[in-house]
């Protein structure tokens, strides 16, 4: 091998230490597949997509139709279950003012701000109690046998079931009932609860509200004396709330 000028071969060598170098930080570089430091940024229109291996979309963000009422691009996001049904949108489908909402699987809305004067929530609706006298007189009465509605009170289903509290009295000792809370179809929501001769208390009750979500209704406390009473019984609905099945 004929001599090489020291200057060529000091040459070779730092080409071969930059060589190791460049293949040491190769395989000290992350995979294409992580983001360890820094940002992913999306932009100009651009959408960002997470799919189930089944196929189906379960995260979405980026531009979004319809455009805002300006003409501008709206920009939103959705999130799905992985068999495609959506869970959560932020996103305004008139194009308006957008708002996160939580979706159940049938496709209603159980969770959203109040859209129009963006402060506190729009869904679900929260009741509130019903101060009450602890010995007052219920005011409306029946002495009949047969099941009779004494006071109505507007609904809204937003839960499956409801609890219901009441005030309840039979007027003397010699007049025990029963009372129940029913839908408008006089189909039953609670158990019946029984009332002995000469009682007078408050309690509570709960059960399953048939109906779509959001159906508007009444529920109803209905009463009877039962035979041989020679008195009446009373009841009074107190506060009424919402619960999850």
């Amino acid at each position: 091998m004929p001599d090489l000028p020291l200057d060529i071969l000091d040459r070779i060598r730092q080409l071969e230490d930059q060589v190791r170098l460049v293949m040491g930080r190769a395989q000290m570089r992350p995979a294409m597949n992580q983001v360890l430091t820094g940002n992913v940024t999306v932009g100009q229109g651009g959408r960002f997509y997470v799919t189930a291996p089944n196929g189906n979309s379960i995260f979405y963000i980026g531009d979004i139709d319809p455009p805002h009422s300006d003409g501008s691009r709206q920009t939103g996001m959705i999130l799905s279950r992985e068999d495609g049904n959506i869970a959560m949108t932020l996103w305004a489908p008139d194009g308006g003012q957008q708002n996160p909402i939580i979706w159940d699987r049938t496709g209603h809305a159980i969770f959203s701000e109040d859209r129009t004067t963006g402060q506190g929530l729009a869904r679900p609706f929260i009741g509130g109690g019903t101060w009450f006298g602890t010995t007052e007189v219920p005011q409306f009465t029946t002495t009949s046998t047969s099941f009779t509605t004494l006071m109505r009170s507007p609904w809204i289903k937003q839960q499956p079931r409801v609890a219901a509290w009441f005030l309840v009295r039979c007027s003397d000792g010699t007049t025990s009932g029963e009372i129940q809370l029913t839908d408008d179809n006089g189909t039953p929501i609670s158990s019946v609860v029984s009332v002995g001769a000469g009682a007078f208390f408050y309690g509570g009750t709960s059960g399953l509200v048939a109906g779509d979500h959001e159906s508007q209704g009444y529920l109803n406390w209905r009463a009877r004396v039962l035979p041989g009473s020679t008195g009446n019984i009373g009841v009074r609905g107190l506060a009424v709330y919402g619960m999850p099945a």
